[in-house]
């Protein structure tokens, strides 16, 4: 069994680091990045892919990450990997086991599945119309064939700023009182998770929804688990938990059963949600402080 990792995006500050600790792990390591970058990339036991940007980066330069993303596993299949691992190039996992994520992949695989896709389950938002549910894309884990099915570009329209499925297309268009200016309620991991929820139903045959596809077809856990570092782009971290005050899926929650849901505009409701809402900064910022700190222990026990 060969294990490898796609490595995606800029050469941005903390990719050093990324790529010393995953070519630890893995059998083969690809950094998909682009051409305007090649000056930057630091030497190590890994492959690149130097990209040509799409014409349109597409709104939170979703159409960058799918384009650097699709090549990589692309690569990643050509040199016989079974199960692959997509990350980005600006965080560091601290504790990574790749057995454990092959164990969670395996976990009661769905009939005329490879696997189950593992992915953090925070970013997790379960909405309605369920088209807008959204799916973490900071990593994600699977089977080559299963990654496939969630992050090539078939069919995938890169002179769009949101690629939105016929399907899905279909759907909304009966639905009263829907804005149809998706640009903002669109994010990009709803975009990850309707491509993928109508690749899924043209496969299969059926209609899912948001709950029955995480509950069967993904394995939930917390990203905590990873002890990840996400570098800023200047200095200091980044928070991967965001927006408190909305019902994101735990990997309790993925355990026990069905989450709350939300409209598709995340309206914030009740006092409770509100003062979540309030402090949101602060939780990111002593977050980042937490990073900040343990960021230098790791740098005195590791290196």
């Amino acid at each position: 069994m060969k294990v490898g990792c796609v490595i995606q995006g800029d050469i941005r500050r903390g990719t050093e680091f990324v790529l010393q600790e995953l070519t630890k792990h893995f059998d083969f390591t690809v950094l998909s990045t682009w051409k305007s970058d090649e000056w930057k990339i630091p030497t190590g036991d890994f492959s690149v892919i130097l990209n040509d940007k799409p014409l349109e980066a597409g709104l939170s330069h979703r159409n960058y990450q799918r384009y650097s993303t699709a090549r990589g596993i692309h690569a990643a299949k050509n040199v016989g990997c079974d199960y692959v691992l997509k990350w980005r190039s600006d965080m560091l996992p601290a504790k990574l086991d790749v057995q454990q994520l092959i164990q969670w992949a395996n976990f009661d695989v769905p009939i005329g599945m490879k696997s189950r896709i593992v992915i953090p389950a925070y970013r997790n938002l379960t909405v309605e119309p369920d088209w807008f549910s959204s799916i973490p894309d900071l990593l994600s884990f699977a089977h080559i064939d299963m990654m496939e099915m969630l992050w090539n570009d078939n069919n995938f329209d890169y002179s769009l700023q949101t690629n939105v499925p016929k399907m899905m297309q279909n759907y909304l268009q009966n639905v009263p009182h829907l804005d149809q200016n998706l640009h903002e309620t669109y994010c990009s991991e709803s975009e990850l998770y309707a491509i993928f929820k109508n690749r899924l139903q043209n496969r299969l045959g059926v209609q899912l929804s948001h709950y029955t596809i995480c509950k069967n077809y993904f394995r939930l856990f917390d990203d905590k688990k990873l002890k990840i570092f996400w570098f800023d782009n200047v200095a200091g971290f980044r928070s991967v938990q965001q927006a408190w005050e909305h019902p994101w899926w735990t990997e309790a929650v993925w355990e026990r059963g069905e989450p709350k849901k939300l409209p598709y505009n995340y309206p914030v409701e009740g006092i409770i949600n509100k003062t979540y809402a309030a402090f949101s900064p602060l939780r990111c910022r002593l977050e980042e402080l937490r990073q900040s700190l343990l960021w230098r222990m790791y740098r005195l026990f590791r290196f």
